[in-house]
């Protein structure tokens, strides 16, 4: 016969589990056992709204929910014994993320129950702050003390659990967050900005309970800039002729930078954003479950210059040499910046900051204070800001081990990445033109700052398109390297093919220069090898033919003199000679010395797919 018992209810801290596994043996087992005991679900609600236990001001209406209630076997509770109770609760079965709560009986009938309360902000914090309604899935675990003291857990992990069930929990609605917002105004007509929904804030993939920031980056006005923030309900509500639902700024202040923002419904008044004239671009961030905003004026130099590294900081600023790199686009559609610092062998740590003309203008000036700096302490990546706004230096420093050093900085989040530089010898080509199977073609390391340059073969005799990537360990998928990686800019005759490269001019062999410092590539597809010398007076040269089975460019019956003659490709449109290869038959090289070998065969092997070097043979 079971027995309703007197129980202590208490809770365990989330550390003593490991959720995949259970409760773990940090108690011994209680010789009290599973058996022995029940956990009933008789008089507990399956549905509960905490809006009928707390109401709008936070205040206890009901001041326990009834969970379960406890028995045990007539004999087998040990003298001197009670029960302790912990709750999980989940939003899935397997409880794969839970959390816990203490627990407590009223009165001596075992009745397991909760303050709803503490239910609520359990929620809350250890599963998620959205208030929609969910299945919650319930489990007890039980343990028993003996004398005060001596604490025992009633089963082993994973068998005792008591009680599983599901409730359908809707937690009070604390704060609603929507799952867009738009900017009101601004640039763009009030009413026609909230039909056409025109400047939408970026947002994570995460729940909007989980990530609640939103950020939004648009171009300011021509004077001064005014505008509000909505949601999908506050656009839909100005179509009917209500603009209260639009979202101002707490307290007034049209020009506050950071602040309190609300509802107009809630404030009474419009309290609209403004930003004053000379802004390019306006960045907005709101924070939904706190309801704060941040504005901020968005200028993007068109330069920025590294100052210091392995320069005088003075002269650097002065001759503003150390010049970042940047795609032609224009700066606030693309505001990634790099610069390649070189290491120093690890002699010692190397310091530098960086800054735009008007930075370097001012240090000509003695004025330092407009350079940029990191905010926080010095790391290989974070934000960054003038030393004006900072109020220190906080120059930046690398310990100079690695070869080179890439130094990216994104000008309109104002963050900034160090990557230590230390290149391998090549970079294999993987792709449609080997069935995605064999990383046998390469490029080769030909300058230490991070420049790969090579000849590949692309072409699609699946019908799977012309696409490929590149692998710094052929075969191996976690060295992969795509076209999202060229930050820096894909140009010529290759393209993003989403994720893959793709060879535009299609079926052919490319000149590729792949630069793993900035990350960039461009290719020119090669429409024509030749071999020119002497024998043609050095002319576009006769043609070779491709060899797709040999990956090489043949050529017979031509006469060449030693010393005179090499590869020219593309000569009929390129009168300069942008490639070429000479020097030793077995090491070609770009550019290189006139070829002494003489013969009437003469194959090209451009690829390195057969060897690590670029090669003829003359026969």
């Amino acid at each position: 016969m079971l027995a309703l018992l007197t129980t202590a209810f208490v809770g365990c801290s989330k550390e003593d589990y490991d959720p995949s596994v259970g409760p773990q043996a940090y108690y011994p087992e209680s010789a009290l056992a599973v058996s022995d005991v029940s956990v009933s679900t008789a008089g507990a609600p399956t549905t509960v709204s905490l809006s009928d236990y707390i109401d709008e001001d936070g205040n206890i209406i009901k001041d326990s929910l009834l969970v379960g209630v406890a028995a045990v076997n007539d004999g087998a509770m040990p003298l001197n014994t009670i029960m302790e109770a912990e709750i999980e609760f989940s939003r899935d079965a397997n409880f794969t993320e839970f959390a816990k709560i203490d627990a407590y009986k009223i009165g001596e009938d075992g009745r397991i129950t909760v303050n709803p309360k503490v239910l609520q902000d359990a929620y809350f914090e250890g599963i998620t702050k959205n208030p929609s309604k969910v299945t919650l899935y319930i489990r007890t675990v039980l343990y028993t003390v003996t004398d005060g003291s001596s604490k025992a857990i009633i089963g082993k992990p994973g068998d005792n659990y008591f009680d599983v069930h599901t409730l359908e929990f809707t937690p009070l609605n604390k704060v609603t967050i929507a799952p867009a917002y738009y900017i009101v105004g601004g640039p763009n007509d009030w009413a026609q900005s909230a039909a056409n929904r025109t400047i939408k804030f970026q947002h994570s993939d995460e729940d909007v309970y989980i990530d609640p920031v939103f950020t939004v980056v648009f171009d300011a006005a021509g004077g001064d800039t005014w505008f509000a923030i909505g949601d999908d309900e506050a656009c839909d509500a100005i179509a009917a002729g209500d603009w209260n639902q639009l979202y101002g700024i707490v307290g007034g202040d049209n020009e506050a930078k950071e602040g309190k923002l609300e509802r107009r419904s809630k404030m009474g008044s419009d309290n609209t954003f403004k930003v004053a004239a000379g802004a390019k671009k306006i960045r907005v961030t709101i924070n939904m479950m706190e309801g704060t905003f941040k504005v901020e004026a968005v200028n993007i130099s068109a330069n920025y210059y590294l100052i210091g590294g392995h320069l005088d900081w003075a002269a650097s600023a002065a001759s503003k040499e150390q010049k970042f790199s940047h795609s032609d686009k224009d700066v606030f559609d693309d505001p990634i910046f790099t610069y390649i610092l070189e290491g120093n062998g690890g002699t010692g740590d190397i310091w530098f900051a960086f800054g735009d003309d008007e930075a370097c203008d001012a240090i000509g000036n003695s004025d330092w204070n407009q350079l940029f700096g990191h905010v926080g302490d010095m790391a290989l990546s974070g934000s960054f800001d003038r030393r004006t706004v900072l109020g220190a230096d906080n120059s930046f420093n690398v310990d100079g081990q690695a070869k080179f050093y890439r130094i990216t900085i994104d000008a309109l989040n104002k963050t900034y990445v160090i990557t230590p530089l230390d290149f391998d010898p090549f970079i294999y080509f993987i792709g449609a033109t080997d069935g995605w199977t064999n990383a046998e073609q390469k490029l080769a390391l030909t300058d230490e700052s991070g420049i790969y340059t090579g000849y590949l073969y692309c072409a699609d005799p699946n019908g799977w398109g012309n696409e490929f990537k590149f692998q710094k360990v052929p075969g191996d998928w976690g060295t992969e390297i795509n076209s999202g990686h060229m930050t820096g800019g894909i140009t010529g005759d290759f393209a993003d093919g989403g994720g893959n490269f793709k060879a535009t001019a299609g079926e052919g062999v490319y000149y590729v220069t792949l630069n793993m410092a900035n990350m960039s590539i461009s290719a020119t597809k090669i429409e024509y090898m030749g071999v020119t010398g002497s024998h043609c007076d050095w002319n576009e040269g006769t043609q070779m033919t491709w060899n797709s089975t040999d990956y090489c460019y043949e050529l017979t019956g031509v006469t060449v003199n030693a010393g005179n003659w090499k590869f020219r490709a593309n000569g009929l449109t390129d009168p300069n000679w942008t490639i070429n290869l000479g020097g030793n038959i077995n090491d070609l090289v770009g550019g290189g010395d006139n070829i002494s070998t003489v013969g009437t065969t003469i194959k090209l092997y451009p690829t390195r797919k057969t060897s690590d070097k670029i090669y003829c043979t003359v026969e």
